[in-house]
């Protein structure tokens, strides 16, 4: 998956679900150490905080857990994880802000046309 700007996700859930693929893919096994913060930075061309948010988001779906002197490692829970993890809350307020932006666009595109279609029958 490579990063887009045009994609509504923030770049770190990007990261994480270009991991995550890897994860369920088997490119990344259970027991596998992940690649390191710095890593998955430079490999992104990304800053590294935004590489440890990604990392934080793995860790939180459950599909790596930290080794405070290691790093990360894929969780042997990683191959059953199946399931896509859900949107944050962000994102999903952002989606209904986006869908009533075009709702009020749509009303306004209307209300233009009938402006102009009155305008020129004067």
């Amino acid at each position: 998956m490579t990063l887009t700007a045009d994609d509504a996700r923030r770049v770190n859930e990007q990261i994480a679900e270009t991991l995550r693929e890897e994860i369920k893919t088997g490119k990344l096994r259970a027991g596998d150490k992940l690649p390191s913060v710095r890593a998955i930075a430079e490999r992104f061309e990304v800053a590294a905080g935004t590489a440890t948010k990604a990392v934080q988001l793995l860790t939180k779906w459950g599909l790596v857990t930290p080794d405070s002197t290691r790093g990360y490692f894929v969780s042997a829970q990683a191959s059953d994880a199946r399931e896509e993890p859900s949107p944050s809350p962000e994102f999903t307020a952002i989606m209904r802000e986006i869908e009533s932006v075009r709702e009020h666009l749509g009303r306004l595109d209307e209300r233009l046309r009938l402006l102009e279609g009155s305008e020129e029958k004067s």
